[in-house]
């Protein structure tokens, strides 16, 4: 297989909910209690990785419906989870992992028995890590401001630098609202996929910047990883680091992760849209950063004013409304208010093909990780949002007077 095939979760299907829900018809009922005999809630093991570790019940979830989560994707195998992560309250409180086939940037692994130390593709959670490392860039001034246009980055296009396309700054770039012609949804097969094309190409910026106009810039969103690999070379040039290695010196080191694969080589930057490997716990440190205000460990390592802006809704998806709720995009984050039985809440998600997930839930101070194998199958879309929505968000609110505690603010117009 080609391994720049299908790297990218196309966001479309999320937002309208058009897959199939990919489940089995002989899924079970939402809390799945039937199961449980067959395993049983273990309190996450305290190791020597900065990471605070409690029993879930301690931190107010209730623990047979968790253990009805394990149940269930052990049964139903077939939905190839790989690793599930909780955190509540500032500790992990759920861990669990299971076996199934995966893959390395597009190269099939075959099956794979995961645990802790396993890394796994992040896909397209690279982007809401490029965005934390364009927040820092920003924060030290390396990167002036997100109205700055994208071609002050890039002298050598001086061709490029009309002033139409000077309109383009980093903010239009961070939101995916460039106005540029780019179309992902065609398969990763096909020659004409804007991604695929864009790897082939021997100056990746350029084939981004130079994409015609089909929209003024901030009017519409419209998904682009070529904006993502612009944001890592800008990254990249004014840290004077390569970006791997300024992710280590800003981010993932503060952070106690030191097992780190950013794979790809788009004229000398790894690919930044998809090509980062992380192990879970790693991943759910980044979670983590966020529901706290950039803070790990009282260390300030990302500044809690671009933890909010970038994980605000700052445009609306068309259409974005689906079954779930109502979506929208920050920068390099998803934005969604989903309503369920408790009420209307706001979760910010690191959305990545396969079923990779890391959803923040401010207002029930939770973070979920989700690692999974089911790349390029949109009819998988619903599974995370099935977890989180059946098992995990129940078994933080074990009464309905918890729903008390749900935060809508991010999610009024």
């Amino acid at each position: 297989m080609n391994p720049l095939l299908g790297r990218h979760t196309v966001g479309l299907f999320f937002v309208l909910g058009l897959g199939a829900c990919a489940v089995s018809p002989r899924a079970p009922a939402t809390d799945g209690l039937a199961a449980v005999e067959t395993d049983h809630y273990r309190v996450p093991a305290k190791l020597d990785d900065g990471w605070d570790t409690g029993a879930a019940d301690v931190a107010g979830m209730d623990t047979g419906r968790l253990v009805a989560m394990t149940s269930t994707i052990r049964r139903y195998s077939d939905w190839n989870i790989h690793a599930v992560l909780v955190e509540r309250g500032g500790r992990l409180v759920y861990e669990e992992y299971f076996p199934g086939s995966d893959e390395r940037w597009g190269r099939p692994l075959g099956r794979v028995v995961f645990d802790r130390q396993t890394k796994h593709d992040l896909r397209s959670v690279s982007k809401s890590v490029v965005s934390a490392l364009v927040g820092v860039a920003l924060a030290t001034d390396k990167i002036g401001s997100v109205d700055q246009p994208l071609l002050d980055f890039f002298p050598e296009l001086s061709d490029l630098a009309t002033a139409e396309r000077r309109r383009l700054t980093v903010r239009h770039a961070l939101m995916m609202s460039a106005g540029l012609e780019w179309n992902e949804t065609l398969p990763y097969t096909d020659p004409r996929n804007d991604e695929i094309a864009m790897n082939r190409s021997t100056d990746p910026v350029r084939y981004v910047l130079g994409r015609p106009f089909v929209a003024e810039p901030a009017a519409i969103w419209n998904y682009n990883g070529g904006l993502t690999q612009v944001l890592g070379t800008i990254v990249q040039r004014t840290s004077g680091q390569r970006l791997e290695e300024y992710a280590r010196t800003v981010l993932f080191g503060p952070l106690g992760i030191d097992d780190v694969e950013w794979i790809g080589n788009l004229a000398g930057v790894p690919s930044a849209a998809s090509g980062l490997r992380l192990r879970p716990r790693d991943l759910a440190k980044i979670g983590s950063l966020y529901v706290h205000g950039g803070k790990w460990r009282d260390r300030q390592i990302v500044a809690a004013a671009w933890i909010r802006e970038s994980t605000r809704r700052h445009l609306p998806l068309r259409p974005g409304v689906s079954a779930f709720g109502t979506h929208g995009y920050g920068y390099q984050w998803w934005h969604t208010c989903y309503r369920t039985g408790w009420g209307t809440f706001e979760t910010h998600t690191a959305n990545g093909n396969g079923q990779q997930r890391i959803y923040i839930l401010p207002a029930l101070n939770l973070v979920v990780t989700i690692l999974a194998g089911r790349y390029n199958d949109p009819t998988a879309q619903r599974l995370p949002d099935r977890l989180l929505l059946e098992h995990i968000i129940p078994a933080a609110l074990p009464s309905r007077g918890a729903a008390d505690r749900l935060g809508d603010a991010g999610c009024r117009d």
